[in-house]
């Protein structure tokens, strides 16, 4: 989404001038409590709040927060697994799952698992601090669980914080099985529950207020242009009063082509513009400047509407602004034609004062253009400043915020607002994780206070790893945006704050980057010079999940930070890199590898793919009480061999202790190898793991051949969290330890869970698509040409139609099994039949041609025949049902289900009266010959005219 506006008002102080997805709207209503929870089989006094977390009340969850960790019980009616989820936005990804059930003896099972998308949530590395289980229970068709969470999480991506004191997403599902897999549809939800008292402006839920009034915003019927990006632009006239409060907003059901809609207050209107008011929208938007420019709401993917919690209001009216401009976002990839739309909002609103006026301040990148994003990472930070010399127009005692809408487009992973005081960084304003762009939000703050002077940091974070070229920040979907829109009491005039690019001119009385602050007061934005911009304060470096844990050891000076990646239960990294070698690029690095004695091997390497990686394997030694390390290379996927040139050594606390393989190592040279390079201050630094179970090596041998690996995976550190300490061994007394986890064990092994939303939406698009036209178009069509027509040469295009069908299946199975394997759908229905027809279809074109050859010879059905023709039906029939499992598999929407069960369905019907015409007409042909047969016809005759028929006559058997 965009303030497109913010770009042309921004123009005349420059040189240079949110794919579709849209999710359905659904309610946030929070299920207040049965009156009736008998059924709940643990005891309730122990908690003290409780919230219904389905419109039913079959999912109950109860809550009682403390200071270092909270108790949490959940119930549902259900007789197989429940997992209830910890999530930062409600979507699936980053939750931390508790998960309960009962295995093949009846006994109760407790997890901790984690997803790191929309994948089966894979099984934490720690499942002893993090969550502990105190109570399970399953029986009578009801499963429930009671445990204790840490409040404040490890440092690991596994884990999440609890939000004691504010408001926390809590997602669930539940089944029937006790087998852990995706729940069926319905059987699963998500709720914003209020755990503790902080303040808070938006609900993200609609309810009824009384002794309040309503309006809507409507725009006017547009049809939307084919072009792929379209801003459209409408006025609209208040409510009539001198000062009215907006206490809640629903945006009302739209085109799916809609990426956004904001709305703006327009403070100070010219008059030249008032005239649009109920006129068709302005939608060349490339040529309209648009006015107004306080930020009053907007709608993007995955928003319902919200209501103002009890005293809150945002003003409006002839004290504040009478107008406003609704912005409507079109994006049109396919460029359809003819599509109409008429957008609306709708307000509730009073004009009784309130308690507390609330206001809305813009953060974040306002210019919109003219920053690129670095392709190929799986971090890149683009950050915006707000100056202290704008936050100093606030009250002298400051604001206080109380919640936080961030956004970005579908690259969009991490977001946060620091806030520097007196030059030093306190608690930030708001952080986000695993941003999804489908499941956008306000969020609600622990009424944050921000004072005058205050500088304020607006980081955005993006996954660029599927792009090869630079990404633009810009209007369309597929640019990227960085906004963060802060609401506060009490409202005042500063409505945006942030930097801008001016470029370099000899006409701009301000060159390079300069600070802006917008008031309500203003026509247009106030930019200056300002120290603050180039403050030695650096910010935070895009590092994902990655925290610092307190120091528990005091008078240490010059203390090393040592970073920790597990990526796989089981099997770690470690890293640290001296303060001396950080600075000066080069000298030595320490590493440690550590796994269990059942790995036969198990290596760690610098790069991003095994030709010309920088290898380090470890195995045990021939005495079978130590280690041996290798350093290693390889040209190509061979087996790699031993490295001379690396200057490594293995230090203290190396060897195996307690059935556990660690090698402490000291590298002298690895900023730099034979095929590569590294610098020691890269916050993206790729490295490569990899390792095989099995019998131990036991050898002495540096250059001991090795099985081939059983299991492999790469990940990122961000060397600037490992920088520190003395040329000492930090793994033996390390002061700080920085902790990290790199992708899980199934991101590790399968590349599906590396690909972003947008990108894995792609291929599921892809497969749906090309299995759609095998089953649904080709295959039908060549079995339909022959049995409505008749020419020579039928046969060669039957065979040819459904050989070209097969590539297209084959093309669709392909990206059907990838993306089954990376989400553990194998076994599902949709999957099994597909691999079934992929089987038996290879070898209907070589039974095709044998029942044709036989079909000619003796001039009627066979065996061969039989099993050609009526295999090839059922697969046909049997395909076009599988579309449909797929979609229910796929949760798709139900207009392309509607579509795709209309086409299936006249394309089946047509098939199937193909095939009903044909046998009909191929009994009227039997009769015929047969009569043919006992009349005065020589046999010469008789067969000279069936042979001249062979050409649509047999090919008539060689159908699917």
């Amino acid at each position: 989404m965009l303030l497109a506006h913010y770009a042309t008002l921004l123009s005349r102080f420059t040189q240079s001038s949110l794919p579709l997805i849209f999710l359905a709207l659904a309610a946030f209503a929070v299920a207040q409590s049965s009156i009736d929870l008998d059924w709940v089989p643990f005891d309730r006094e122990q908690f003290n709040g409780n919230v219904a977390l389905d419109e039913k009340g079959n999912v109950q969850l109860f809550w009682k927060t403390a200071n270092e960790s909270s108790t949490f019980g959940v119930a549902s009616r259900s007789s197989g697994y429940l997992a209830l989820g910890f999530s930062e936005t409600g979507a699936m990804t980053g939750a931390d799952m508790a998960v309960g059930y009962k295995d093949q003896d009846d006994n109760f099972v407790f997890e901790n698992r984690h997803a790191m998308g929309f994948v089966t949530p894979q099984v934490s590395p720690d499942q002893k601090n993090n969550m502990q289980l105190q109570e399970g229970h399953q029986a009578d068709g009801v499963t429930a669980f009671i445990f204790e969470k840490q409040n404040k999480a490890d440092c690991l991506q596994t884990q999440a914080d609890v939000a004691k004191d504010a408001w926390q997403w809590f997602i669930y599902a539940i089944s029937d099985e006790n087998t852990f897999a995706q729940h069926t549809p319905g059987n699963m939800g998500k709720e914003y529950v209020k755990l503790g008292t902080g303040k808070s402006v938006s609900l993200n839920q609609i309810r009824d207020i009384d002794d309040t009034k309503n309006f809507t915003i409507v725009q006017p019927e547009v049809t939307i242009p084919t072009a792929v990006t379209t801003y459209c632009y409408s006025l609209h006239k208040m409510p009539a009063g001198d000062k009215n409060y907006l206490l809640g907003e629903r945006p009302n059901e739209s085109s799916e082509l809609l990426h956004h809609l904001v709305l703006y207050a327009c403070y100070g209107l010219p008059d030249e513009y008032k005239d649009m008011v109920g006129k068709e929208p302005n939608c060349d938007y490339e040529a309209f400047s648009n006015p107004c420019n306080g930020f009053v709401t907007e709608w993007a993917p995955g928003m319902t509407g919200r209501t103002f919690e009890p005293g809150y209001g945002k003003p409006f009216g002839t004290e504040q602004y009478e107008y406003v401009m609704l912005e409507t976002h079109y994006n049109n990839p396919e460029r359809l034609e003819g599509v109409k739309d008429t957008a609306s909002y709708t307000f509730i609103y009073t004009d009784k004062p309130v308690d507390t006026e609330i206001g809305t301040l813009t953060l974040g990148d306002l210019q919109v253009e003219g920053w690129f994003l670095e392709p190929g990472k799986l971090l890149v930070a683009h950050s915006t400043v707000c100056t202290p010399e704008c936050t100093d127009r606030w009250p002298s005692d400051g604001i206080t915020a109380v919640s936080v809408f961030h956004h970005m487009h579908y690259r969009g992973r991490n977001a946060r607002v620091q806030i520097i005081r007196d030059g030093k960084e306190i608690t930030p304003l708001s952080s986000l994780r695993d941003f999804e762009y489908g499941y956008q939000f306000s969020k609600s703050l622990d009424s944050v206070k921000l004072l005058p002077g205050d500088k304020l940091i607006t980081t955005c974070e993006y996954d660029t790893s599927n792009d090869t070229e630079p990404v633009p920040g810009g209007l369309p979907s597929e640019d990227e945006m960085c906004f963060a829109w802060v609401d506060y009491y009490p409202a005042n005039s500063v409505l945006a704050c942030t930097q801008v690019d001016l470029g370099n001119s000899a006409e701009n009385e301000i060159n390079g980057t300069a600070a802006l602050c917008l008031e309500s007061s203003a026509a247009s934005p106030d930019v200056y010079n300002s120290p603050f911009l180039t403050a030695s304060f650096q910010n935070l470096s895009a590092s994902g999940n990655t925290c610092p844990v307190e120091n528990t050891t005091s008078g240490v000076s010059n203390q090393a930070a040592v970073l920790n990646t597990c990526p796989e239960t089981d099997v770690c990294f470690s890293l640290n890199v001296p303060q001396r070698s950080a600075s000066s690029g080069s000298g030595d690095i320490y590493f440690q590898l550590s796994a269990p004695v059942t790995y036969s091997w198990v290596a760690l390497a610098q790069g991003t793919m095994m030709s010309n990686a920088n290898m380090f394997l470890m195995y045990s030694s021939a005495d079978g009480k130590n280690v041996t390390l290798s350093p290693r290379t390889a040209s190509g996927h061979m087996m790699p061999t031993h490295n001379e040139a690396t200057d490594v050594s293995l230090l203290d606390g190396s060897g195996i202790f307690n059935d556990r393989m660690t090698a402490n190592v000291r590298c002298g040279n690895c900023d730099s190898w034979d095929t590569g390079t590294m610098s020691l201050q890269d916050s993206n630094s790729n490295w490569l793991y990899a390792h095989s179970q099995g019998s131990p090596i036991n050898s002495d041998d540096r250059n001991a051949p090795i099985l081939q690996h059983d299991g492999e995976g790469g990940f990122q550190w961000d060397l600037s969290r490992a920088t520190g300490g003395s040329d000492t061994n930090p793994f033996t007394d390390a002061a700080t330890i920085t902790t990290t986890t790199s992708p899980s064990a199934a991101e590790g092994q399968h590349s599906w869970a590396r690909l972003s939303t947008q990108t894995q939406m792609r291929f599921v698009q892809a497969h749906g698509a090309l299995a759609s036209l095998a089953f649904v178009a080709i295959f039908p069509l060549g079995a339909i040409l022959v049995r409505l027509t008749s020419f020579r040469g039928l046969v060669w295009t039957h065979g040819g139609l459904q050989v070209f069908g097969y590539a297209v299946f084959v093309a669709a199975a392909g990206l059907g099994i990838f993306i089954a394997n990376g989400v553990a759908y194998l076994q599902e229905p949709h999957a099994i039949i597909g691999m079934i027809l992929l089987g038996i279809f290879f070898f209907m074109p070589f039974i095709g041609i044998i029942h044709h050859k036989v079909y000619k010879k003796v001039q009627q059905r066979t065996l061969w025949s039989y099993g050609h023709i009526f295999t090839g039906r059922i697969g046909v029939i049997l395909g076009m049902i599988n579309g449909g499992l797929g979609l229910q598999l796929a949760h798709a929407r139900r207009s392309y289900v509607i579509v795709y069960g209309v086409f299936a369905g006249l394309i089946g019907v047509v098939y199937i009266g193909a095939i009903v015409f044909g046998e009909c007409k191929r009994a009227r042909r039997s009769s015929q010959n047969a009569a043919a047969s006992s009349s005065v016809y020589p046999e010469s005759k008789r067969l000279k005219r069936d042979d001249s028929g062979s050409g649509s006559g047999a090919s008539q058997e060689t159908t699917i």
